[in-house]
Formats: structure tokens, C-alpha cells, sequence
């Protein structure tokens, strides 16, 4: 079911969504802002996250913390994420409370305040983030955020949206004040909302919330051009209790605004190896995207996982799950396997988006990096036109394309 969509420009430039869902009893009100990891600099790998960490700890009417005192005496949940290209911060609260929620936004993209208590609070958060999602548990960073620097050399596609604590603790509060100058301005931003509202009163009470804060210029999208990839490139690291060597593939994909057509060739492909497997490996899966498909701008990648079986070493499994690609896309069984993969796709894409939630994070993440929230209900449609000519050509490719693979395999210690 497609939903219709109503937009327009504030005169400070910021971007606003609305989709009307009738009936529903929660309202999504969403912020994305066009700034993710690759907009930083060397010197501060990491600050996009910390960043939005800190938006949450404090703005001129709702100080020291009180933004999710403020959304969860509502019945409220707010969360914010940060990606390759955008920080998305969410929120959904009853429809009543919609008023509310635009306040809450608007106070913090207007006014928020950082200082040195929440910054330092904040980077004590972040090292035990990063220490249960990557040093605690087994495979922690693999592929993400590892793979990335394998595949690219840009310094914005190849470095680690983590940071090193070492160095984020050296940051200080007019750092922060100067990150938020340079990236979150208004004409940098789309609000999106999703729930049973009038599209046109909507559209008055986002002037009236956001139409006062003031235009200003923000910093340009970073340069993310890479020279092509002309051989294979390949990392080892260890890891301690893991009970076998996984390996992670990287292929650079086709960029999506040039070649949806090839880029979503390349989709069907990752949903056929995730559910048919690949020769010489184990637990293979993969998929489109460091974070998902259509989630950054090009450059982005196809990732394939897999454990290495017993007896055999990386290079071996490597060339066993990837060596093969021209003849697996001969297979006289394709045609039958692609429309099967497609068929799930599109049921899994209908059954994601049906919530106010997901909708309105997914469609102000297409308005901000592609212009077209409009893309999320033609998806089904565009999928349903790739054929098994489509995907055997992505096949092909993959034989003659060179990769990055990140091997990481069982040690005593971190490495």
C-alpha cells in the first residue's frame, strides 16, 4: 500500500516529510541530519558519535538531561543512531503528544547546551558501548567496523565511526560547539513525521517550531571519490575464544543513484547467498550496505561473511566461495531461486515498514541522502523488475571484480 507523502522547505532550509496514517495511535517524529562518520576529520575519528550522544544530555528549555525525563513522562522512546552520512535521532510518542515532541527537537537543533561534566559523561558512556559491542563478545568488529579499511584507502570510507578514547578525550567543549555550528544547521536536516495528523496544520506546526531558528551555512559533504580497486586486498587480525576463522568480503557496489537497477541486482544476489550458501564455507550471509541497503551514499559495499571449515585455510575458503561466480550465475536453477528471493524481499520490506517508527526513519533517511522519501513503497516495485538477467550479470562482475577480505581468526590475544 503506498501512502502519500507531502513535503516542503522551511525558509531556513530545513526539509520537511509528512505521511498521514490514519487511524494510528502514536506519532513518529524524526530528525535526520546530514552528517555521519565520514564527515570527520583524522584528528577526530569518532565525534559524530559522541556527538549525538551529547544531543541528548541538554538544550536551553530542557537542561542537564531532561530531554528523555520530558518524552517519557509521555509514554514516549527516543534513541538516536549515527551512519556513514546522517545521525538520525527518533522519536514516537502518543499522536497527543506530537506538540511535544516537535518542541523537544526543535529546542536541541535551535539550542543545545555542552559542557564539561556531559562531555565527560558522555565519553565514559562510549567506552563501555565500545566495549561490549567490540571487545566483550566474540567476533567484536567483525566486519564492521573493520572491513571498511580494508576495501578503501579514502581516509572517509576507511576509518573506524568509533574512534580511539585516547584521542576523543583530548576533545573539548568549543570542539563541540564548533561540530554543531558546521553540520547541524537547519538546511542540513529533514523532520520527518508519520502518524494520524492533517499534512497542512502538520506543515504549521513544524513552521512554528522550527520556521525561527536561523539559516546559517554548514560544511559540504565530504569527498568520498576512491581510485578504483584494481587487485585484492587482505587483512588478518585475531581474536581470543572465537571457536573458528571467519573471513568477511567486501565488494564495492554500484552507486544507487546512477544504477538502482544494478545496485538492487546486487540485493537479490546477497539474498540468494544468504539463503543458499556458498561452496567451501560455512554460515555464509551476506548483504547490501555497511549498515543495510539504500542506508549511505557511494561508495558502499557488498559484505559476505562466512567461518572457514576445519583443515582448510582462508585463502582456500576464499577462492572456494568466490572463485565460482561466472559458473554459479549459468545455473540452470537461478530463475526459479531469484524470483523465490525477491518474493521474500519484498514481503520482508512490507513488513518493516508497516509501524510509524520504522516508516519515519526510513523515509527521512531517503529524503536526506537520496531526495526521494518517496522511494521506500516504489522499492517493492523496482525489486519485482529484476530479473535473473539482472542477477547473473551481478554475478559476473563479482568473478572479475577485485575485493577486500578481512580474515579473523582464533588467538591468544587481540590483535
Amino acid at each position: 500500500m503506498k501512502h502519500k507523502v507531502s513535503r516542503a522547505t522551511l525558509g531556513n532550509g530545513l526539509r520537511v516529510v509528512v505521511e498521514r496514517q490514519p487511524g494510528a495511535s502514536r506519532t513518529a517524529v524524526c530528525v535526520h541530519y546530514g552528517v555521519g562518520y565520514r564527515s570527520e576529520r583524522p584528528d577526530r575519528e569518532g565525534f559524530a558519535h559522541l556527538f549525538e550522544h551529547l544531543m541528548f544530555r541538554g538544550s536551553a528549555s530542557l537542561p542537564e538531561g531532561r530531554f528523555y525525563d520530558h518524552i517519557h513522562s509521555l509514554g514516549g522512546q527516543a534513541n538516536g543512531t549515527t551512519h556513514q552520512d546522517y545521525t538520525d535521532y527518533h522519536q514516537v510518542v502518543p499522536a497527543a503528544a506530537l506538540e511535544q515532541a516537535l518542541f523537544s527537537e526543535a529546542d536541541r537543533m535551535r539550542a543545545p547546551r555542552f559542557t564539561e561534566q556531559s562531555l565527560a559523561g558522555q565519553l565514559d558512556g562510549i567506552e563501555v558501548e565500545i566495549h561490549e559491542a567490540v571487545e566483550a563478545r566474540p567476533y567484536g568488529g567483525f566486519p564492521w567496523p573493520l572491513l571498511p579499511g580494508v576495501v578503501f584507502e579514502n581516509f572517509a570510507n576507511a576509518h573506524d565511526g568509533y574512534g580511539r578514547l585516547e584521542q576523543l578525550r583530548t576533545a573539548t567543549v568549543a570542539e563541540c560547539e564548533e561540530f554543531f555550528e558546521a553540520h547541524y544547521a537547519p538546511g542540513n536536516a529533514v523532520l520527518t513525521v508519520v502518524g494520524d495528523h492533517d499534512p497542512e496544520e502538520l506543515l504549521a506546526l513544524a513552521e512554528r517550531y522550527f520556521g525561527g531558528i536561523p539559516a546559517r551555512s554548514f560544511a559540504p559533504s565530504p569527498d568520498l571519490r576512491e581510485r578504483d580497486l584494481t587487485e585484492d586486498r587482505w587483512a588478518t587480525c585475531t581474536e581470543p575464544e572465537v571457536p573458528a576463522t571467519a573471513v568477511a568480503v567486501g565488494y564495492r557496489l554500484p552507486d544507487s543513484r546512477a544504477d538502482m537497477a544494478g545496485y538492487l541486482a546486487h540485493a537479490v544476489l546477497a539474498e540468494i547467498i544468504s539463503q543458499q550458501g556458498l561452496e567451501g564455507v560455512q554460515a555464509a550471509s551476506a548483504g547490501c550496505g555497511v549498515f543495510g541497503p539504500l542506508d549511505a551514499r557511494d561508495p558502499d559495499l557488498l559484505v559476505i561473511t562466512a567461518l572457514v571449515p576445519p583443515a582448510v585455510s582462508p585463502r582456500q575458503a576464499v577462492e572456494a566461495m568466490t572463485g565460482r561466480w561466472s559458473s554459479w550465475a549459468d545455473d540452470p536453477r537461478l530463475e526459479r531461486i531469484q524470483a523465490q528471493a525477491v518474493r521474500r524481499m519484498i514481503t520482508e520490506h512490507h513488513r518493516q515498514h508497516v509501524d510509524v517508527y520504522a516508516r519515519g526513519r526510513a523515509l527521512g533517511r531517503l529524503e536526506l541522502l537520496f531526495g526521494r522519501a518517496e522511494l521506500l513503497d516504489e522499492l517493492p516495485a523496482r525489486l519485482g523488475e529484476i530479473g535473473p538477467g539482472d542477477v547473473a550479470a551481478a554475478a559476473r562482475g563479482l568473478h572479475a571484480a577485485a575485493k577486500g577480505v578481512l580474515v579473523m581468526a582464533p588467538g591468544a590475544a587481540r590483535t
